[in-house]
């Protein structure tokens, strides 16, 4: 009866440490960096994805069907660098009374890059109005303006961006959603030169007096790919948090997630599982309808061939206890 109880409890143990699977009505649809928002006027969920001029996929719920309605600045970006037809990380928000879009310009391996910004009334393709750049970097430059996520705090609008080089930083934008305010590379939070930190997303849920920095560490797989990183060197996403949205932020362990320390700062939130491989790309929103914290990602199916595309996940979070944490 003993090695019974015994059995029961580590089966249950494991269970209830199982990171969920995404939520269904979402895995046929391809995206990367995807980033979320709820119209309520129109009764839909929209989500925005990197790749040609910023695909749109609309649904009446959360756990979908999906449908791709278009782009949204399907003339690219008025921002003259290479890529500006092929956009990336766009970060979408509610501001002043528009849906705002974020938007990086750039191509792969380079620092000659760009973030830009677009307004619109409703977020359906046709209605955005391009507005430009925001900031840039050029070679030789401590970051890398790509990979943008705006927060509205209490200190005003903050422009969170990087991606490798010396990592993660922010700076304030004012008067206007592309005015910026104060000189980059401006406020470090996360990363440092040589660690693989991208994709940084500053977030406060209601229920918690802390912001949270989430980012995405290793290697993502691309498509067309033929091989995979080293085991645990794939991407995942990770949490530091602070008391505010310009930090210092902090992991579990009490370490600046800034700090070059081994094992590497930053508290995991969502890391492989299942057939769910690196996932990473991530944001974060309170979903109105139900009242959660949801966070949207991209991930690669383990059963996929090498190479594969990345696909739309989506999973509640869950702050009760102080830190993030993946529930059904």
């Amino acid at each position: 009866m003993k090695s019974t109880i015994i059995g029961l409890v580590l089966t249950f143990s494991t269970f209830v440490g199982a990171t969920p699977n995404p939520i269904t009505g979402s895995d046929t649809v391809v995206v990367r960096d995807p980033s979320i928002w709820y119209n309520s006027a129109l009764g839909k969920y929209f989500v925005f994805s990197t790749n040609g001029n910023i695909p749109i996929w609309t649904s009446s719920a959360i756990s979908g069907p999906w449908t791709n309605v278009g782009s949204a600045l399907s003339s690219c970006s008025i921002i003259d660098l290479p890529g500006n037809c092929n956009l990336w990380a766009p970060d979408i928000n509610f501001i002043d009374g528009l849906y705002t879009l974020y938007y990086a310009v750039s191509s792969i391996g380079t620092q000659n890059s760009a973030i830009g910004v677009a307004t619109s009334p409703s977020m359906m393709p046709g209605t955005w109005t391009d507005l430009g750049e925001v900031i840039s970097s050029v070679t030789g430059d401590v970051f890398n303006a790509i990979d943008p996520n705006i927060i509205d705090d209490t200190v005003g609008l903050q422009l969170t961006f990087g991606s490798y080089w010396n990592g993660i930083y922010q700076v304030g934008l004012y008067p206007g959603v592309n005015d910026q305010a104060s000189p980059t590379p401006g406020t470090h939070l996360a990363g440092y030169s040589g660690r693989r930190a991208e994709g940084g997303f500053v977030y406060k849920p209601a229920s918690q007096p802390y912001y949270y920095c989430f980012f995405s560490d290793g290697i993502t797989p691309l498509i067309g790919a033929t091989s995979r990183p080293p085991a645990g060197e794939e991407y995942k996403v990770l949490v530091g948090r602070g008391a505010d949205g310009q930090g210092p932020f902090y992991g579990e362990a009490g370490n600046d997630i800034t700090l070059d320390l081994t094992p590497p700062t930053g508290t995991p939130v969502l890391e492989s599982h299942d057939n769910v491989y690196a996932p990473g790309g991530q944001s974060i929103f309170v979903d109105p309808v139900s009242g959660r914290d949801v966070m949207v990602y991209h991930y690669v199916k383990l059963s996929d061939a090498i190479g594969g595309p990345s696909y739309l996940g989506i999973n509640y979070l869950d702050f009760s206890s102080g830190w993030p944490v993946v529930v059904a």
